[in-house]
This record gives C-alpha cells, structure tokens and sequence, in this order.
C-alpha cells in the first residue's frame, strides 16, 4: 500500500497541519492564505505541493488558492 502526503487547516490556529508520506507531521503558519478578508475552503495535495482554496469571506467557493511546498515554504496565490 503506498502512503500519500495528506494535510488540512487548522482553523483556530490558522495553520497548516501535513503529515509526509513517512509518517512525520508538522504544522506551519499559513496565514498568507488568509489575506485581504479570505477564509479557507479547503486543502488538496497535489503530488509535493500542498494548496490552500480560499475567496472572500461569506461567498459560496474558493476563487483563489494558495500554493507551499510540504516544509512550509509558500510558493504564491493564482486564481481558480
């Protein structure tokens, strides 16, 4: 059975909580997804990278996300 990288947000803390494929977990602040008024929709790990979906508070989806690497590392925003 192969082990995958799983993570999620920790919405108290507002941060990230990864598991690595070995077993070894972390959690890093991640607080530039929540900039200018977003909330956190969700978290999807895509092979390394780990994306935090997030839009403006209130709406109904995600419209921007948020990319790290799985140290921790943010790597930049697009759109959806």
């Amino acid at each position: 059975m192969e082990r995958i990288m799983t993570a999620y947000w920790d919405e108290d803390r507002e941060e990230l909580d990864v598991r690595r494929p070995t077993g070894q977990n972390f959690r890093f602040s991640a607080r530039q997804a929540l900039a200018g008024g977003h909330e956190v929709f969700g978290v999807q790990v895509i092979d390394n990278e780990i994306w935090v979906l997030t839009g403006a508070a209130g709406s109904r989806r995600p419209t921007w996300k948020a990319r790290y690497t799985q140290t921790g590392t943010y790597r930049g925003t697009s759109a959806l």
